[in-house]
């Protein structure tokens, strides 16, 4: 059934669905996601973003607003293929030059053009052969990496998948979130999608609610003087948290490389960085703010 409006609500969506539009047949899953990405990679498009998954370059975003608008009416799928609904005529608001291969051959373009986002494929062994298959090893070796550092990052501004590539060009092998209430608005960041999505790309998801604060502590926080206040007081409460802060050093051991999240950029804004302080101190580590 087809909403009142005539077109879907936000920009990429009507973006998603003219260049599906403009697609000559039914597009597979996989081709959509990769003929978007050359074209934002090409454009500088700032639409959708993507990460390395185990075909390639993926946007969890851009599969979520396909579902969206097959919801709504807009797009269709049938045998596994999407096209725009045959319900849904209109005049498309954008004009692209959409790459004609498909299948493996667009894979392997996009596999040759982009090799970053083949670190996580599964689908190497059977598309490339030789010298040119070593060379996709050679990429995923750039971002293993061997120095123990407790990071610290929050996702405030970030899209999911933005995000997600700042951990893995840093080489992190767990997130461990420290949110009180791991929810979110912003599509990717509650914490069952965000543990599924970093299962995706190789990294572990762990959420530590006893290290958070609670929510009505943050809501009248206004001044630098406010901030100071609360988390002097968070500071005062770690002696009764010791046993989870004591998780924290030892999944740093065992992972070597991992990041306190929460919702603020600026870690100085956070209580994350009175937990990094304190294990940083206590146990002597490196650390650093992403």
């Amino acid at each position: 059934m087809i909403m009142n409006n005539n077109h879907p609500t936000y920009k990429r969506q009507r973006f998603l669905l003219s260049f599906i539009q403009q697609i000559d047949d039914s597009v597979s899953s996989t081709d959509l996601q990769k003929l978007v990405f050359l074209h934002t990679m090409k454009e500088n498009s700032d639409f959708y973003e993507f990460l390395p998954y185990k075909f390639g370059a993926y946007s969890f975003q851009l599969a979520e607003d396909v579902d969206i608008l097959c919801k709504d009416g807009y797009l269709s799928v049938k045998n596994m293929r999407v096209s725009t609904a045959d319900e849904y005529l209109q005049e498309s608001l954008f004009d692209f030059g959409i790459d004609l291969e498909r299948g493996d051959n667009l894979i392997r373009k996009a596999y040759r053009a982009y090799p970053y986002y083949t670190i996580n494929s599964e689908m190497i062994p059977r598309l490339f052969y030789g010298e040119e298959a070593e060379s996709f090893i050679v990429e995923r070796q750039k971002y293993n990496q061997s120095i123990q550092t407790l990071f610290t990052i929050g996702y405030e501004g970030k899209r999911i998948e933005a995000f997600i590539n700042i951990l893995i060009h840093n080489g992190i092998k767990l997130l461990c979130d420290v949110r009180k209430n791991p929810l979110s608005r912003k599509f990717g960041f509650s914490k069952n999608k965000l543990e599924h999505i970093t299962a995706t790309v190789g990294i572990k998801y762990v959420n530590i609610p006893d290290l958070g604060i609670e929510t009505d502590k943050r809501n009248s926080l206004e001044t630098s003087e406010d901030y100071e206040n609360l988390f002097n007081a968070y500071e005062k409460t770690l002696p009764n948290l010791v046993l989870y802060l004591e998780r924290v050093y030892l999944l740093l051991r065992s992972n070597v490389r991992i990041a306190l999240m929460c919702y603020e950029k600026d870690a100085d804004l956070c209580h994350r960085h009175v937990v990094r302080d304190y294990i940083k101190n206590v146990y002597e580590v490196r650390s650093e703010d992403l």
